[in-house]
């Protein structure tokens, strides 16, 4: 069955007999998941802290071990508080806290959590640091992975993952409102196909 493009955002549509991603469905803010499938991601609004640790402990319910999750955003977007959030639903052990000088912190728990900040990476005058040096294809198979600024170096890692953009928006011109964050959560390949492959 195809939908028309202005479905509800969570229906999983299943394009096997329709043109897949036409100019209509790209205008509309849909993309390719899987073959057949298409999606649009929801931008939520969150207001606070508190809700942003909520919205990491929500993700974390349909987590498991392999998956990565890719957090983008300006500074003070709230990347270590969505962090907190999925380690907080995730069980694990220990306060999680931004690993911005160490690169990567392993969080015990039922199902472990690596928290990586990648921003030092990006920086052309920081020291010879790859991706590579953090062994992150090692853990992920047993842990669930988060990286912070990880955008245009992790994606690599596996066929799937999770994008979350954190944005703080504000008036046309001016200052952002420092309680208000939107998250634009994104599901990339297979692993995160809600329609059975033929």
């Amino acid at each position: 069955m195809v939908t028309a493009p202005d479905a509800d955002p969570g229906d999983a549509l299943d394009l096997r007999a329709a043109a897949l991603l036409s100019a209509p469905w790209r205008a509309a803010g849909f993309r390719e998941l899987a073959p057949g499938e298409l999606v649009r991601p929801v931008p939520q609004v969150l207001t606070g802290v508190e809700q942003t640790r909520a919205l990491g402990t929500r993700l974390a319910g349909g987590l498991r071990a392999g998956d990565l999750v890719v957090l983008s955003g300006p500074l003070g977007a709230g990347k270590t508080a969505l962090a907190q959030g999925i380690g907080a639903g995730l069980g694990v052990s220990g306060r999680v806290t931004s690993p911005t000088f160490v690169l990567a912190r392993v969080h015990r728990g039922p199902l472990p959590l690596v928290h990586v900040d990648a921003y030092r990476l990006r920086d052309a005058g920081a020291p010879a640091l790859e991706l590579d040096d953090l062994d992150l294809d090692a853990d992920l198979p047993s842990s669930v992975v988060v990286v912070e600024w990880g955008e245009g170096l992790v994606e690599g890692l596996g066929a799937s993952r999770l994008d979350v953009a954190l944005e703080r928006p504000g008036p046309r011109g001016g200052p952002a409102d420092e309680d208000v964050r939107v998250a634009t959560v994104s599901a990339r390949g297979p692993r995160w196909a809600v329609l059975p492959r033929p």
